[in-house]
């Protein structure tokens, strides 16, 4: 490949990647729900749990999982199914957080500091997202070239992991200011319950699109 296809090939990922990070999503929301309610060491490690989800199906993307989906479909509709789930869960969890006076209140903050909850439940947010699938499974796979080289590939995984962690990185610098978490704490349950719902509320679509999808390809 010549410089000038490089430099396209490089640049349409990295604009796909940050279009595709500014859509808000089960990310953001992992990313502020573990800010606001464990500050910033836990937003950070949201953030990279976030980083390295997107490390994960970069590999896996280079490796050809847009044709494993192909081959096997039902493997998409399992992670689908898999993250309306999780997203659901941790939805159901947020609210069940009010009875200790919700997220941001001190029990649950020391709670959250000391377990490295925030990191697997963020990579664990990131690896059944399904905007995630999809913008690794199909739309990032549309930009490498099939006569692509090892080196090529590495470079690749080595953007989207770069890029994925500084963008995330300062949506959790962003969310632990000082004025920014000053305005959640006075909300307090009301973000709570905001959390929660919104939580629930993309697992529930989440999970309607895909039995929709799934009943509309019976009827085809």
């Amino acid at each position: 490949m010549d410089a000038a296809a490089l430099f396209t090939t490089f640049a349409s990922i990295a604009v796909a990647q940050v279009l595709g990070w500014a859509i808000p999503g089960p990310n953001h929301l992992s990313i502020v729900s573990a800010t606001v309610s464990g500050g910033r060491g836990a937003g950070l490690a949201a953030a990279f749990g976030i980083a390295a989800g997107a490390l994960t199906w970069a590999l896996l993307a280079v490796s050809g999982i847009a044709v494993l989906f192909e081959l096997f479909p039902s493997i998409f509709v399992t992670v689908r199914l898999v993250g309306a789930g999780y997203l659901i869960y941790l939805g159901v969890r947020a609210l069940r957080s009010l009875r200790s006076g919700g997220m941001l209140s001190m029990t649950n903050v020391t709670k959250t500091k000391a377990q490295p909850r925030p990191f697997l439940t963020s990579y664990l947010v990131m690896m059944t997202n399904p905007k995630a699938v999809l913008f690794f499974g199909s739309i990032l796979t549309a930009f490498i070239p099939p006569e692509g080289s090892l080196l090529l590939m590495i470079l690749i995984v080595a953007q989207i992991a770069i890029l994925g962690t500084a963008l995330n990185v300062c949506a959790a610098l962003f969310f632990s200011t000082p004025a920014v978490l000053a305005g959640f704490e006075k909300a307090g349950p009301t973000i709570t319950v905001a959390f929660g719902l919104l939580f629930c509320g993309l697992g529930v679509w989440v999970g309607y699109e895909t039995i929709h999808d799934l009943l509309r390809a019976a009827g085809t």
